[in-house]
């Protein structure tokens, strides 16, 4: 599997923030995470929690904006 996250997709419409990551697997199938929050920065770690909780990502600090592989 294929993770792929990327703080420049964070998107602003209105009120909220939305912070998306993709997963792409072997066999061609993908999925998309996203979470909402106030201000991007907010979104963005939202996400990098619930990627930590689903054991997409290391529990460590990981710089976003590349891509990375469970």
């Amino acid at each position: 599997m294929e993770l792929y996250i990327n703080s420049s997709w964070t998107e602003c419409y209105e009120n909220a923030c939305i912070a998306e990551a993709i997963a792409w697997s072997e066999n061609g199938n993908h999925a998309t995470i996203y979470t909402m929050g106030i201000t991007p920065e907010a979104a963005d770690a939202k996400l990098m929690g619930a990627l930590r909780e689903l054991h997409l990502v290391p529990e460590t600090s990981m710089k976003t904006g590349g891509s990375a592989e469970s």
